[in-house]
């Protein structure tokens, strides 16, 4: 694939993902699909996540960072590695804007999307080339924590947004009932 090809896929990906975040973010924050506005961790996933964001910060950034710097000289690798920063930049953006605009979690949305694309840039990036040995290990890394990641968000992150018992549905009942209640109020003003 070449690099514009590979440029134009990120950009549209990123404006198709962005469009559909805002509209997911908008029907949760208006209780309008069955998901939590905030994330409902406890006190061991909080501590797990928190480790966790550390450990992406290493693997999914400065990992890369250190690639860019060794295989600078190669302009496929360096176009690979500038093009996976610049989606990492943009979801990091994207998910403090969203989470501030919109809802804290819809910071899942966007996380379990831009790890799918990521796991796809990366198997593409280890094949853009014959990496030696230590960095190929690295590649398998970086590829094998978003891989870790996406499961995570799938087993831990969606079930602590997902409103799936009845007393969920209630009080996302009443939530919405006191918002048209709220929102009649107001018109009468």
């Amino acid at each position: 694939m070449s690099i514009f090809t590979q440029l134009v896929l990120t950009l549209f990906f990123i404006i198709f993902v962005t469009v559909v975040c805002v509209g997911i973010g908008w029907l949760i924050q208006k209780q309008l699909i069955p998901f939590r506005t905030a994330i409902a961790f406890n006190r061991w996933q909080l501590t797990f996540i928190k480790v966790w964001v550390q450990v992406a910060l290493v693997v999914g950034v400065i990992f890369p960072i250190i690639l860019l710097f060794v295989f600078w000289n190669d302009a496929l690798s360096r176009q690979f590695l500038l093009l996976y920063l610049l989606a990492v930049v943009i979801q990091l953006i994207t998910e403090a804007t969203f989470s501030r605009w919109l809802c804290p979690s819809i910071v899942v949305f966007i996380g379990s999307v831009y790890t799918l694309f990521r796991i796809m840039q990366v198997w593409a990036g280890m094949h853009l080339l014959i990496y030696p040995q230590p960095w190929l290990t690295l590649f398998w890394l970086i590829f094998l924590y978003w891989v870790a990641n996406l499961i995570m968000l799938v087993f831990m992150a969606f079930p602590s947004i997902i409103l799936i018992n009845a007393t969920d549905h209630q009080n996302l009942e009443t939530t919405l009932d006191a918002r048209d209640v709220t929102e009649l109020a107001k018109e009468k003003e």
